[in-house]
């Protein structure tokens, strides 16, 4: 496929450079930081706030690597900020704060997350200048 060269020139850290043992959990700013310091391209997971917000999450839900249990679409994203992961210092993150971390320095494949409800707020939310160059998948 023309055009796409950029997003197979180099290895792709899903969720992020994550090592749990190591105090690095998938989707957070550490793990990020670790993709790009080793020249990865970086997959990562959005979800709606309740505010409208695109939050760096895989889950629909808190809890299987956060303390808390609540819906992502049902918390606003200054509170998700607030969430603390397990075995780390790092928070969740919007779209915008992984753009700023980034810097355009590494590659950026992106999945849209939604319910299959007909929604698409998710997609128009990413697209709001965030990313310039990205291979966007809604799931």
């Amino acid at each position: 496929m023309p055009g796409l060269d950029w997003l197979i020139a180099r290895p792709v850290a899903h969720r992020g450079l994550h090592n749990v043992g190591a105090g690095i959990v998938e989707n957070t700013p550490s793990a990020f930081a670790a993709a790009v310091a080793g020249n990865y391209a970086i997959e990562c997971d959005l979800q709606l706030s309740a505010d409208g917000e695109a939050m760096v999450h895989h889950d629909e839900t808190l809890g299987r690597l956060t303390e808390g249990e609540a819906w992502l679409d049902t918390m606003t994203a200054a509170d998700l900020k607030h969430v603390a992961f397990r075995a780390t210092t790092d928070r969740m993150i919007t779209a915008g704060d992984l753009c700023d971390l980034v810097a355009g320095r590494v590659p950026l494949v992106v999945e849209l997350k939604s319910r299959f409800d007909g929604n698409h707020r998710i997609v128009s939310r990413a697209g709001r200048g965030f990313f310039p160059a990205i291979a966007v998948r809604q799931h």
